[in-house]
């Protein structure tokens, strides 16, 4: 007895597919609204250096957290994909198939059948909005931050500011990809099963 017919994965997969990047959007949009009322309390704050830190922390922390949630839909539609091409295959066994995109059991070593990296699908995957706007976001931040410290051409606190930021969110995607991997579990053999009507 199955929940969903095994034909019916593939169109199961693409509405949790559709879901995630509807979640992706109403995160980004989320991450923009907010930022905009803390570049708003920014200026006009802007000349008290410590409310101005002050917002700038507040600006860098929101952004990690909604890079957080990003992050997890861009995996999740990694995984997604994964589960469709199976799908596709006749390869996908109905204890993988779960309810949202991120299930808290999920196949071992995934990653490895396209991605170029665990943490990373493609290289240009960094351009697009959900993985390039909290670098930007956090970078512009980071600038406020440094510029009253660092001594230097606004250039080079920028330069400064852009590398702070990459690295942190990347330092963040390997030690995230690396803690969710222990919820991953080697696939078991499907059993037989009869195709009797």
């Amino acid at each position: 007895m199955h929940d969903v017919r095994p034909d019916q994965y593939a169109t199961v997969i693409r509405e949790l597919i559709r879901h995630e990047n509807d979640v992706t959007n109403h995160r980004t949009m989320w991450l923009l609204i907010i930022q905009g009322l803390l570049v708003n309390a920014y200026v006009g704050v802007r000349q008290d250096p410590h409310a101005a830190a002050g917002i700038a922390v507040a600006g860098i922390l929101v952004t990690l957290s909604a890079f957080v949630m990003l992050y997890k839909s861009y995996q999740a539609r990694g995984y997604l994909h994964f589960l469709g091409t199976q799908a596709k295959r006749g390869e996908l066994q109905e204890e993988y198939l779960g309810l949202d995109g991120w299930p808290k059991k999920r196949i071992k070593y995934w990653r490895r059948a396209v991605w170029v990296c665990p943490w990373l699908e493609r290289a240009g995957d960094v351009l697009e909005p959900y993985l390039l706007l909290p670098t930007l976001i956090v970078s512009g931040w980071m600038f406020f931050l440094l510029r009253p410290w660092i001594s230097q051409p606004p250039v080079t606190v920028a330069g400064v500011a852009v590398f702070l930021a990459a690295l942190i969110l990347s330092v963040f995607c390997i030690v995230w990809v690396w803690w969710q991997a222990t919820d991953e579990e080697e696939q078991a053999a499907e059993p037989t099963r009869s195709r009797a009507a």
